[in-house]
């Protein structure tokens, strides 16, 4: 035998791979938790939201502007619940839309002219239309007007005033307008014995609204 030939080697066994860490499942965890905490953060927001809904922009508290410049702008977007007796307003259109708010001696085509509350216990019955509207007509055609105001056809009462939705909830405001068919004025319809500081009425979509031409 050749004693130059290597020596037989004992048979080893087959290496056995390390056990991988468990990267993936660890991996797996954590994006179920993240989901697990997201859901939970979106109930919650969802939660506080019904109990505690966020304002609507109609309720935000519109600053007059004490010193108004030479366009006379009091104030933009002042919702219809904060207007007082007496407002001159720009560019109106209905009762109901958020008012530009002017000095009387700058150019305006309505004024806010009277607000009255209508009687009726919190538990008395709806009215109905017909009955609140000749109310609300009475009402707003009382309303004293400086006679140098001119008024005559080309002038329109709005009236706003209670819906059977808000009736219900206790509403009993009336808001009496006049504004101009076509053109402005720089002037009140008011006396100058008057003097402003009565709140509107709340309007919203279920408040009711009417229009009539005022007569000279």
């Amino acid at each position: 035998m050749d004693k130059n030939l290597p020596e037989p080697q004992a048979a080893l066994p087959p290496l056995r791979p390390e056990p991988e860490k468990p990267k993936r499942q660890i991996g797996q965890w954590f994006l179920l938790a993240a989901a697990v905490i997201a859901l939970a953060a979106a109930v919650v927001f969802v939660v506080l939201r019904i109990i505690d809904p966020p304002p609507s922009p109609e309720a935000n508290n519109v600053q007059r502007n004490e010193a108004p410049g030479l366009d006379g702008v009091i104030a933009e977007g002042m919702p219809p619940e904060q207007l007082v007796l007496g407002d001159c307003l720009r560019g109106f259109t209905t009762p109901l839309d958020p008012q530009t708010v002017v000095t009387c001696d700058s150019s305006h085509n309505a004024q806010l002219i009277g607000t009255f509350e209508l009687e009726g216990a919190p538990e008395a019955p709806y009215p109905g239309a017909d009955e609140l509207l000749t109310q609300s007509e009475d009402q707003c055609k009382s309303v004293s007007l400086d006679p140098s105001a001119g008024i005559d056809s080309t002038w329109t009462y709005h009236f706003s005033r209670p819906s059977k939705a808000t009736w219900e909830k206790g509403d009993r405001l009336v808001s009496c307008f006049l504004s101009l068919t076509d053109g402005n004025v720089r002037s009140s319809l008011l006396p100058a014995s008057d003097e402003p500081g009565s709140s509107a009425s709340n309007p919203s979509e279920d408040k009711a609204m009417e229009t009539e031409n005022a007569n000279a």
